[in-house]
């Protein structure tokens, strides 16, 4: 081999090491970022939602490997159709950062729980429409099928799957949505709009993302595309910030680089899935009235929406003018005057009570009175006590016994 083929060769492998180094900072810099934006508040929940053979699980995957320290690993099971792997991605999976994150030192910051689900067609009708409801709200039970929520709509219809979901605990009520289809199929119209329309069409209204996949095969400025990731972001209401056109770790990159993911990271595809991650996690996105409940129960809401949710609580009863009742302070109000009120009255019966004892002792010190004359003064000395104590508890009771039926009049 010659000096300068051997020259060319060095040089190109210290521009490759060169290269590698900077893509490594730059990842090292994005994971810091990221971290940044996640070290308070609490994980949330992100569901991932799109038609089958979108590269949904593999993205599901990417994002984990992005997220950790040792690189990819097949945690969301990616579908082949028609075999077992297809099968498991029809039942909700979910991945809390316990189950992805493989350094200790990570479990500090507030990674998300990464919800990975499919089973949805490409259709927007009340019954899609109503499973999307559920699995926003967290009422699909870990790991269970769609199916077995279509078998129950054929059998009792809409109410009766409302009525059935409805008894389930908040487990897993999604934060944010992130939709994903394919750079290289044609967009599931309909499913794009039946997620949108449920994410906003309710009272609770949820951060909608968007991801195209398979950059590596396709042509950016071809008119073709511009057209499809047009009408992709149009569809969710997307801005720049909350889309992402990416490559995923999968068995074409890998064929196609000449690599393995099984024995190495990609910094280059890591990189903009975590500054779009960045985005997805970012406190300030606000789910709009979060507390809002499936099926619109009234439930007291708690104080922090958790991702593993307690079971629901009857909410306490509330003394507001704005259910019609009479607010806590007036009720004091009105018993401290009705309290100051019959003192003032009953003050000088006190006092004489007081006065007929004082005489009493007085004239009969000891045994000295006759017999009548002690009857009396003991009836006399008692007497008063009995008399103020039955009408101070008589007003007060007379008191609360008013204010309920104004409060109850007020309510009806």
């Amino acid at each position: 081999m010659s000096q300068g083929i051997r020259e060319d060769e060095e040089f190109r492998e210290t521009e490759k090491e060169n290269t590698e180094g900077a893509l490594e900072k730059e990842r090292q810099r994005a994971v810091e970022l990221f971290q940044e934006r996640v070290k308070s508040g609490r994980a949330l929940n992100v569901a991932f939602i799109g038609a089958s053979g979108c590269g949904k699980s593999s993205f599901c995957n990417s994002v984990m490997t992005a997220f950790c320290v040792e690189g990819w690993r097949e945690r969301a099971t990616i579908g082949h159709y028609g075999g077992l792997a297809e099968q498991v991605t029809h039942h909700l999976m979910s991945y809390p950062k316990i189950e992805y994150l493989d350094f200790d030192a990570l479990y500090d910051y507030n990674y998300p729980t990464l919800v990975d689900l499919n089973g949805f067609n490409d259709s927007s009708d009340d019954l899609v429409e109503e499973l999307l409801r559920i699995v926003f709200f967290g009422r699909l039970p870990q790991e269970e099928k769609l199916i077995d929520a279509v078998k129950l709509h054929r059998s009792k219809g809409i109410d009766g799957l409302r009525e059935h979901y409805s008894k389930n605990y908040e487990l897993l009520k999604i934060d944010r949505i992130i939709f994903i289809a394919s750079a290289t199929s044609p967009l599931p119209h309909r499913l794009m709009e039946a997620v949108r329309k449920t994410a906003r069409k309710e009272d609770r209204v949820i951060p909608i993302f968007g991801v195209l996949t398979h950059k590596d095969k396709i042509n950016e400025n071809d008119e073709d595309f511009r057209t499809l990731e047009k009408d992709f972001r149009e569809g969710l209401g997307l801005p720049d910030n909350r889309f992402l056109l990416c490559t995923t770790y999968c068995d074409d990159y890998d064929k196609h680089h000449g690599k393995s993911r099984l024995d190495q990271r990609h910094p280059e595809l890591d990189i903009p899935i975590l500054k779009f991650m960045r985005q997805v996690c970012d406190p300030v996105f606000k789910v709009i009235k979060d507390q809002v409940k499936y099926k619109n129960e009234k439930e007291e809401p708690d104080p922090d929406s958790s991702t593993q949710a307690e079971p629901e609580r009857p909410a306490p009863a509330r003394l507001g003018a704005a259910q019609g009742g009479i607010p806590a302070t007036t009720r004091m109000m009105i018993r401290g005057a009705v309290v100051a009120v019959l003192v003032y009255f009953l003050l000088p019966f006190l006092t004489n009570g007081l006065d007929v004892s004082r005489v009493c002792a007085e004239l009969c010190p000891g045994t000295q009175c006759t017999r009548s004359l002690q009857s009396l003064c003991a009836g006399q000395s008692g007497l008063w006590k009995v008399v103020v104590t039955l009408l101070f508890a008589g007003a007060i009771i007379g008191l609360d016994l008013m204010l309920d039926k104004l409060e109850q009049s007020g309510r009806n």
